[in-house]
């Protein structure tokens, strides 16, 4: 008997990846490499965010507020991690900390601000002012010309 595993894809900005199974996409979420601001689709068509499919999400990313989740979600997340089987490898990364665990928390319980939505407002008004700049600018130099 054949089992009958989803497919998925997923969309990372303008970035389609896959097809992945239901586990893969879990896996993936526990290790950042997919993130709640992703979106997924069967047939690549309709798609739809992450988060409103409820079978893609692992239960370690669901508790994360407590400390028992917490650490619950640091184990299976470090034993997800293919990179980690070569001790000399993790030994060598662990001097760097790994600050996506605590990203991953953040986005989850809803504390972190998308960079997009963070610095969006910023690059608009400093466009403007650029615009304003060239349209003063050029106001006057043709006002002292004619």
């Amino acid at each position: 008997m054949v089992a009958d595993e989803s497919q998925w894809y997923v969309q990372k900005g303008s970035r389609v990846q896959g097809p992945f199974s239901t586990n893969e996409v879990g896996r993936f979420l526990l290790l950042g490499r997919v993130r709640n601001t992703d979106r997924v689709s069967r047939d690549g068509e309709l798609w739809e965010p992450v988060t409103q499919v409820p079978e893609l999400i692992p239960e370690e990313l669901l508790n994360l507020q407590s400390d028992d989740g917490w650490n619950r979600f640091l184990k299976v997340r470090d034993g997800q991690d293919e990179r980690r089987s070569d001790k000399d490898v993790a030994l060598e990364r662990r001097r760097i900390p790994d600050t996506v665990p605590q990203q991953l928390r953040d986005e989850w319980q809803g504390n972190a601000t998308p960079v997009s939505q963070s610095v969006l407002p910023w690059s608009l008004l400093g466009i403007t002012l650029a615009a304003l700049c060239v349209v003063l600018y050029l106001n006057a130099s043709t006002g002292i010309a004619g």
